[in-house]
């Protein structure tokens, strides 16, 4: 999409009718929304993907943390009189410690504040605007 190719000179502009502005207004705020819109959506994507990612992160770690929650104590419960319960405790705190990195990456991966590059086009299109009417 070819944003610049309706743009005037400050020259064109001055000689243009009051109802001829008006359209070249409308025409130019039809661009930016269109290129604001385009940015928002592709934006939101790589986040969407981001998110997806950290869900399955955090959805696994938290199956294997249940998992070796219940192997440590079916450990502990086979430890108390003593028996060969080691190998299922050992087992039981590998799955707890690869359940727990799953969960920081994915915790780690959420979005913490969605669509920061359209808030911040968005409030210099904004500034412009403000300074551009002063």
């Amino acid at each position: 999409m070819d944003l610049e190719s309706e743009r005037l000179e400050r020259s064109q502009l001055e000689t243009l009718s009051t109802p001829e502005l008006i359209r070249h207004a409308l025409s130019e705020t039809r661009l930016l929304v269109k290129a604001e819109v385009m940015h928002a959506k592709k934006e939101l994507k790589q986040e969407l993907q981001a998110a997806k990612l950290a869900g399955i992160f955090l959805g696994a770690g938290a199956v294997l943390a249940l998992t070796s929650l219940a192997v440590l104590f079916v450990a502990l419960g086979l430890a108390l009189p003593l028996g060969d319960a080691v190998g299922v405790l050992i087992v039981g705190a590998v799955l707890l410690a690869v359940a727990g990195l799953l969960l920081f990456l994915g915790a780690k991966r959420v979005p913490k504040k969605p669509l920061v590059h359209t808030q911040e086009r968005l409030k210099t299109d904004l500034q412009l605007t403000r300074e551009t009417l002063q």
